[in-house]
């Protein structure tokens, strides 16, 4: 079967690069502002709705400058964000701000516009080729890029892929699964090839940097110094930072690893829905927005890889094991 699937990339972008991305960052912005704007100052929606990015571009030439198809994307952005709101899923549309962490655009591919020559990516609108960390190898057709920029200083490259995706071979295989803040998982059997990250994600690390932090924030005050002027401090602080970068990336990379390990080993995946003992950010190594991230994993390959996978209501007051979810789930199955 035919599937969208995304790719993350870091790109290392030049000075005239990095111009140009900041320059559409400021125009996507504007763009969807000036929009956002017209909505809520308009009575009639229909006329509103007339304001466009072409429409915009009369009024403001700078936008001519960026790519036309980032601009229709924040249009299509906001229509989607009014329309989330109107169904219940999200608050009111915002203004987007500068200041922001992030900082994104999204591009199509039309007529060959995007594509890679020697690890090295072309966007529309951009005559140089960026350079790209490229760790996996894209087999489908690309549709659409994101640029990302964390405080204008790493940048990143998401692009939506139309890729084929074939069935992996039936096992006949069945497993319960249970939410545990040490583990992530409690199983009802044991798994060939699970590996933990307990030992890799040890926190001493963490822990040290965060109290030299700690220590660098009281020398700054004894000398009376504001903690944004503390180059010591600062310094500590990227540190801390970039530790707790690699904590999350590790944990992302060890619950796609597991996800894929399941849904190859197993036919028939059932999950605990709810997490039923939930301990602190500070206690857990993993917490239930990882358990969660998990779950949604675990939802699309298995429908990519022609498995089954049900999330069951475990009763309450019942022991926090695999064991109980998977005769549940069987039972619901009637396997």
């Amino acid at each position: 079967m035919k599937v969208l699937k995304g790719y993350r990339f870091r790109i290392y972008p030049d000075e005239e690069q990095l111009t140009f991305f900041r320059q559409t960052f400021g125009c996507v912005r504007f763009t969807y502002n000036q929009l956002l704007m017209a909505r809520k100052n308009t009575a009639n929606s229909e006329e509103s709705m007339k304001l466009t990015p072409a429409a915009l571009k009369k009024d403001y030439p700078f936008l001519k400058k960026t790519d036309s198809l980032a601009l229709a994307n924040a249009q299509r952005n906001l229509e989607r964000a009014y329309a989330n709101f109107f169904q219940g899923r999200a608050s009111y549309p915002k203004l987007k701000n500068k200041k922001s962490t992030w900082q994104s655009y999204t591009t199509n591919n039309q007529k060959h516009t995007i594509y890679f020559v020697d690890e090295k990516l072309k966007l529309p609108k951009l005559k140089s080729l960026i350079q790209v960390h490229q760790h996996r190898e894209i087999k489908g057709l690309i549709r659409s890029a994101t640029i990302l920029a964390k405080n204008n200083e790493e940048f990143y490259v998401s692009l939506l892929c139309l890729e084929e995706v074939t069935s992996l071979p039936k096992t006949q295989k069945a497993i319960g699964i249970s939410y545990c803040p040490k583990h992530l998982i409690h199983v009802s059997k044991p798994l060939d090839h699970l590996e933990t990250i307990e030992e890799q994600m040890q926190e001493d690390r963490l822990i040290k940097a965060k109290r030299k932090l700690f220590l660098r924030a009281k020398i700054a005050k004894k000398h009376k110094v504001k903690l944004k002027d503390a180059k010591n401090y600062q310094k500590q602080k990227q540190k801390v930072h970039k530790l707790i970068q690699e904590k999350a990336c590790r944990k992302k990379d060890f619950i796609d690893q597991l996800t894929f390990s399941l849904v190859k080993e197993f036919d028939y995946i059932f999950v605990e829905k709810q997490p039923s003992t939930v301990d602190s950010e500070e206690t857990s190594l993993f917490t239930s927005s990882d358990w969660y991230l998990f779950m949604q994993k675990l939802t699309y390959k298995t429908q990519w890889y022609g498995k089954k996978y049900l999330a069951i209501e475990k009763p309450a007051n019942t022991e926090n094991s695999g064991q109980m979810i998977e005769e549940l789930g069987k039972q619901r199955l009637g396997l």
